[in-house]
């Protein structure tokens, strides 16, 4: 096929490898697009798509995914694109578990997850493990799982990216655990995250553990955290995270609004000393 558009699933699916509420496998464009039923499978399981090497676009998810490997709210496995999507679904897995994209590949953009994920091995709010680019994403997913738990990615691999993007949901793990990443082998920047980490081995309030990576003008909040220190990025109070002057030091592109007010003009805005940085696409505070 080439286009799915404006369908919507609410059935419960059931099946081995590339499982998904709406598309098994996807070579085309899945667009404005949905599921709401439960998916229960082995491997590339996802909430619409089990496996994507096309185009994710608008898309949505709001029910359960159960998998043992590649297990995720919108893409099992994504080669392709994902944007403008979001999650707000159950997720629960072993191995590369996520609300949004279990490994991605390709690129994600302007998109979000919510609710709670539950794996054993790169868990995340986000995606389990990225090998591509994460951009103008952000999660408020709790995760919980055994190594490699981050808000954003369990794992940020050598060659993956992640930029303006944030998390704000509750890390729980034993080890390589991060508000942000649990795993840092790629580059982490302009990022932040603000949830309660737990773990026992390489705990951190926004890296876990970072290999060979680069983190630059990030943060964490080590109030709302519970942790002061973290492989990577900068720890600060939560006034400071709500100071839009900390950030403009940094060299974000972020402006203050009024509340209910957004700028398109500029990727980040924040309401000064009243919250956090939010993406500017998102819905006005």
């Amino acid at each position: 096929f080439d286009t799915v558009s404006n369908s919507r699933s609410v059935a419960s699916v059931s099946g081995s490898s590339d499982i998904g509420g709406l598309v098994g496998s996807n070579n085309g464009t899945v667009r404005s697009s949905g599921s709401t039923g439960s998916v229960f499978g082995e491997s590339e399981v996802g909430g619409v798509v089990g496996s994507n090497h096309g185009s994710i676009r608008s898309a949505d998810f709001r029910g359960s995914v159960t998998g043992r490997w590649y297990v995720a709210g919108v893409a099992g496995r994504n080669y392709g694109s994902v944007r403008d999507s979001c999650s707000t679904g159950t997720v629960i897995g072993d191995y590369y578990v996520s609300g949004l994209t279990g490994a991605n590949y390709g690129s994600i953009n302007d998109s979000y997850s919510t609710g709670i994920v539950t794996g054993n091995y790169y868990v995340s709010g986000l995606t389990g493990s990225n090998s591509g680019t994460v951009s103008d994403s952000y999660s408020t997913a709790s995760a919980s799982g055994t190594s490699a738990v981050g808000g954003v990615a369990g794992i940020n691999a050598r060659k993956g990216a992640l930029s303006n993007s944030y998390a704000t949901g509750n890390m729980t793990g034993t080890s390589y655990v991060g508000g942000l990443v649990g795993v840092n082998f790629g580059a982490v920047s302009k990022s932040y995250s603000s949830g309660n980490v737990t773990g026992d081995y390489y705990v951190g309030g926004l890296i876990g553990v970072n290999w060979g990576g680069a983190v630059t003008d990030s943060f964490w909040d080590v109030e709302t955290s519970g942790q002061t220190a973290s492989a990577g990025g900068a720890g600060k109070i939560t006034a400071e995270m709500q100071n839009i002057g900390n950030f403009l030091q940094a060299g974000w592109n972020i402006c203050a609004v009024i509340p209910s007010k957004t700028n398109r003009a500029y990727a980040w805005n924040i309401i000064h000393e009243q919250t956090y940085p939010f993406l500017s696409w998102q819905s006005p505070v």
